[in-house]
């Protein structure tokens, strides 16, 4: 039986970084946008929702075609945790008697995603037996071997245990995986089992392909990156037009 997978941008309009990022304009679009349409293209999935504490967002997710709904209060400051958003999320659709397996969670500061890439991670929630949760991991940026912890005086240690008289090349770096919030999948009936990181007894982790570029804009330099990257064309953006090729219409009011 196909599972119903919903999927929930979540976009709280306070941000500390970069005010308004989740609005911000990346290659003629707001940035949520970049993942409600992935997402709604993406056949694995039964609904795409905004969830935003913002009038305004929602709005402007509307015009793209998400469904929206309009998180309270309480959740909306910067310490709530997504595990508690997501609770609320859940029962919100129940109570309302919508049928929700699992939700799929794409936090709109990663604008890089393809409607065939969330269903690869469909795919691998699918056949997880007994599955919690899934979470993204991908090859990080720096490797522990890399890293060293340094007292107030200056003294080196190890941060990963090796041997420090061996000259290691890349190649001989153990294999290790970066936790990022790329795209998640939650089991609705095992929300309340999962931490602020959405693991618990049950997670997956799921690698995601080093050839996807995994970028999350926090900054003002994360953004102005995006930019670079979308302007010289190393990364397929939806925009003036999708993948499809269809025109879309920015609607913000």
């Amino acid at each position: 039986m196909k599972k119903n997978i919903v999927a929930m941008i979540p976009a709280r309009s306070g941000s500390q970084g970069l005010p308004d990022k989740n609005i911000q304009m990346l290659n003629g679009i707001p940035l949520v946008a970049h993942s409600i349409l992935p997402a709604l293209d993406c056949p694995d999935i039964a609904a795409t929702y905004l969830n935003s504490d913002s009038q305004q967002y929602l709005n402007i997710g509307a015009s793209f075609g998400a469904q929206t709904y309009f998180r309270p209060d309480t959740l909306a400051c910067h310490v709530s945790t997504m595990q508690a958003v997501i609770a609320d999320f859940i029962e919100a659709l129940r109570t309302m008697g919508e049928a929700v397996d699992a939700v799929l969670v794409l936090y709109p500061t990663y604008p890089f995603r393809t409607a065939k890439q969330l269903s690869d991670i469909i795919a691998f929630y699918n056949a997880a037996e007994d599955c919690s949760s899934v979470v993204g991991f991908k090859t990080p940026d720096t490797h522990p071997f890399l890293c060293a912890n340094l007292s107030d005086n200056g003294e080196i240690a190890s941060y990963v245990d090796y041997d420090p008289n061996r000259y290691y090349r890349r190649q001989d770096y153990p294999a290790c995986f970066e936790f990022t919030a790329w795209a998640m999948i939650v089991n609705a009936d095992h929300i309340n089992d999962l931490n602020a990181y959405l693991i618990g007894p049950g997670s997956r982790g799921f690698r995601v392909p080093d050839d996807v570029k995994v970028v999350d804009i926090d900054t003002i330099h994360d953004f102005h990156y995006a930019e670079f990257l979308v302007e010289k064309g190393y990364v397929k953006a939806y925009g003036g037009q999708s993948f499809a090729g269809r025109p879309l219409t920015v609607k913000t009011g």
